[in-house]
């Protein structure tokens, strides 16, 4: 690296980030990711994530990062260049919502902590989102897992999750097509 070459910027994926190739099979209509450097499996710490940003290109909500002491979430460290940042910015609002960037603190596999970004929706003011959390999504977040090299009961996780998903939007589905009882003529 010359005197005047910016150094790399640590970006942390952690969602349909991990694997944007992934992430454009479910949505043709995304743009093409960048061309982006191997990353390597690592975990924030003091984060997770929340699920109440609608979507309406993932048919509902999607996943936010949110402070949660205690907690790690698994994910990829990437490492890009200052001309890459701003097309994974790009990337990444069109991918989840994504449209801030905020410090958090990563452990890489050998141990080392370090600072990295992550991108993420901002908070949402007034009342909560309604309506569901997109299985789509969580069905890609889990390929994205998976297809990167994720631990193995992390990728299981998210399966179980966009499964128990998946399974309670059909049971209303089911519910709303039973008609009711009907009353009763005297």
């Amino acid at each position: 690296m010359s005197a005047g070459t910016p150094p790399p910027r640590p970006w942390f994926a952690f969602s349909v980030d991990l694997s944007p190739a992934t992430a454009r099979e479910r949505l043709p209509g995304l743009p093409s990711a960048p061309a982006l450097p191997d990353g390597e499996p690592a975990e924030a710490l003091d984060v997770d994530v929340v699920y109440d940003v609608p979507s309406l290109a993932w048919g509902g909500k999607v996943a936010r990062l949110v402070d949660a002491p205690g907690k790690t979430l698994p994910g990829l460290l990437r490492r890009v260049s200052p001309e890459t940042w701003d097309a994974v910015s790009r990337l990444e609002s069109v991918l989840a919502e994504a449209t801030a960037s905020r410090p958090v603190k990563v452990r890489t596999a050998t141990g080392a902590v370090l600072s990295a970004h992550a991108f993420t929706a901002p908070a949402r003011s007034g009342p909560p989102a309604t309506g569901p959390i997109s299985e789509a999504f969580l069905v890609t977040v889990a390929l994205a897992a998976e297809r990167t090299g994720l631990p193995a009961d992390y990728v299981e996780r998210l399966q179980a999750e966009a499964h128990i998903v998946g399974t309670i939007q059909q049971a209303k589905a089911d519910a709303r097509s039973v008609p009711g009882p009907s009353a009763k003529k005297p």
